[in-house]
């Protein structure tokens, strides 16, 4: 399975620049060796008259095929490239393979000491900053983000369907006198044939960032 779908390195974050411009020219040029209902299957996604639609956190978008475009269904707004580059890969990818009902952490994920620094930073470190000590602000947030409570783990998580076959898990573990507060984002065992490795880091820090958004309620 690859790791990364994007040109040379291991660098570049959430946001426009040469790097994601070359991914999304490469992106967009595989894009129309795709078989459209087949690769819909496999994603779980719908495919309608030259439009894909694809379900990311809540949100809906619309991706026109064969050329690339995508846009939120409401208001028909451009996606961001890194957004529009998570949705290429996620089609280019999607194989099928069953939801594994099995959660792990990203470090298991293949390639993943590549891009587990960006990963920590972007979407374990701003949790603890935010939730460490608000067990109840993280609960206001994972529900007001559609999350589902997962029970027996740490004190307090939340289950998220972020992309149509690629369920996520955020943890939260209160601090105390012995033990620093910590906070985990967790991944079916199933991710790596929906996105590349580098992808999933991108994709763990935009769930973190959704949360930390709604901590206020």
């Amino acid at each position: 399975m690859s790791q990364s779908l994007l040109p040379g390195g291991t660098g570049g974050g959430i946001g426009p620049g040469t790097r994601w411009q070359q991914g999304l020219q490469i992106a967009t040029a595989r894009l129309p060796d795709l078989n459209p209902p087949v690769a819909a299957a496999r994603s779980g996604c719908s495919y309608e008259s030259g439009f894909f639609t694809v379900r990311l956190l809540g949100r809906t978008f619309r991706m026109a095929f064969p050329s690339g475009e995508v846009t939120e269904a409401e208001g028909e707004t451009p996606a961001s490239p890194w957004l529009r580059l998570i949705l290429l890969h996620y089609l280019l990818t999607a194989d099928g393979t069953a939801v594994a009902d099995s959660w792990i952490t990203y470090r298991l994920l293949p390639g993943a000491f590549l891009f587990d620094a960006r990963f920590q930073g972007m979407g374990i470190r701003p949790l603890v900053q935010a939730f460490g000590t608000d067990i109840e602000g993280f609960q206001r947030a994972g529900e007001g983000l559609g999350g589902l409570p997962m029970s027996r783990t740490g004190d307090a998580g939340f289950r998220f369907m972020v992309l149509p076959n690629i369920p996520m898990g955020v943890v939260l573990y209160l601090g105390d006198e012995e033990m620093p507060a910590s906070a985990a984002v967790l991944f079916d065992a199933s991710a790596s044939h929906y996105l590349p490795t580098e992808d999933l880091s991108i994709l763990g820090g935009y769930l973190s960032r959704e949360m930390v958004a709604r901590r206020g309620g």
